[in-house]
């Protein structure tokens, strides 16, 4: 959680920059922009702060595509507050009983000492009936004081198990979060997040970050044809093409539906292509064989975009020329590859390249 200045004239001094540095970008002063500019000029976000001086040193504009990237990035976490939310309490309530039987030990240790107090008084009695109680005495306490040691060490043990629990809990449901259930790769959201990780380390780094955009070629009518299982089953068949050919600084994503998505960091737009044109070729090759009735259903195709992040863009014009380029390959007949550079950003015209499919290499990009 940020913890703001609770100054006054600080907080004031604060907000009436962020409005000026605003104003100076031509950004509309709404709450999300406003807390990105505060929270940019308070320095409680050192992230955040990178990013828009990388952003302003590259002579980015703040439009609004461009602040929700940043207000989406750093801001937007309510599913894991809800999360975190949970866990805390079930701690919560685990170490309020760890607590009680603490202070229920600290009352029955106190009964001990009173014992023992009473015990040193009789150690010099010559009264032997009299010493003889006070040892009975002590050995009661002495009991009871192990049984509450026993009783909160087996609580302790047991609230240890349960934190442990929670912990792999929270772990689970982040894992769960972010995976897309029938495919077991990374879903929606585990793609945004990535995505724009990859992007700040791109800009830092200077490397190249690509991106690919895959479409199953008529996948409707192949559902309809087939059924929902046989579609499923080609979902995941994909989902596992992908896998066999990305490496593990890679992020392949199920985007939506029947497409997918490949975060390529370190990938130029010659290498994406090429690794593009792999997938394309893996997949056209394999032929579906139903699982429920054991009979060929023929084989699908795909089509991608591939695209490549411009250094402090909005992601949101990154994926969409990646998503023109996939248009483009699709209109061009499909179970094609096309790529950022034979489309314009304007009108989206197609540039006079011949995108029609190479045969794939072997060997990816270093």
């Amino acid at each position: 959680m940020i913890e703001y200045d609770t100054d006054p004239d600080r907080v004031q001094q604060l907000s009436n920059a962020a409005l000026a540095m605003m104003a100076e970008l031509g950004v509309a002063a709404h709450p999300n922009n406003y807390t990105i500019f505060f929270n940019y000029l308070s320095g409680e976000e050192p992230d955040l702060k990178q990013t828009i001086n990388i952003l302003r040193s590259n002579h980015r504009e703040f439009d609004e595509l461009q602040c929700r990237d940043l207000f989406t990035r750093f801001f937007d976490t309510v599913r894991e507050r809800e999360i975190v939310s949970r866990i805390t309490d079930d701690l919560r309530n685990q170490l309020t009983s760890v607590l009680e039987t603490v202070r229920n030990a600290g009352i029955d240790t106190r009964a001990y000492g009173e014992a023992l107090d009473h015990f040193c008084e009789y150690i010099g009695d010559k009264d032997f009936t009299n010493l003889e109680q006070a040892l009975k005495t002590l050995l009661g306490a002495t009991r009871e004081i192990e049984g509450v040691n026993r009783i909160l060490e087996t609580r302790l043990d047991n609230t240890s198990t349960e934190i442990s629990k929670l912990r792999r809990d929270l772990e689970d449901m982040k894992r769960e979060a972010m995976t897309d259930c029938l495919t077991g790769i990374a879903n929606r959201k585990a793609f945004d997040l990535q995505l724009r990780d990859c992007a700040m380390q791109s800009m830092e780094t200077g490397k190249p970050l690509s991106l690919l955009l895959i479409d199953i070629d008529y996948f409707k009518t192949f559902n309809d044809t087939h059924g929902h299982q046989a579609g499923d089953q080609v979902i995941r068949l994909m989902a596992q093409t992908l896998q066999q050919n990305v490496k593990g600084r890679d992020t392949a994503a199920r985007y939506g539906g029947e497409e997918f998505a490949v975060i390529l960091p370190m990938t130029g737009l010659g290498c994406a292509r090429q690794l593009a044109e792999h997938i394309r070729h893996n997949v056209e090759t394999r032929t579906i064989i139903s699982r429920t009735r054991h009979q060929e259903l023929g084989k699908v195709t795909v089509s991608i975009g591939v695209s490549t992040f411009e250094f402090g863009e909005p992601l949101a014009r990154f994926i969409e020329r990646a998503d023109q380029a996939l248009y483009l390959a699709k209109a061009k007949g499909r179970n094609r590859v096309a790529t950022e550079r034979q489309i314009t950003d304007g009108n989206k015209v197609i540039r006079t390249l011949d995108i029609t499919a190479p045969e794939p290499k072997k060997q990816r990009c270093a």
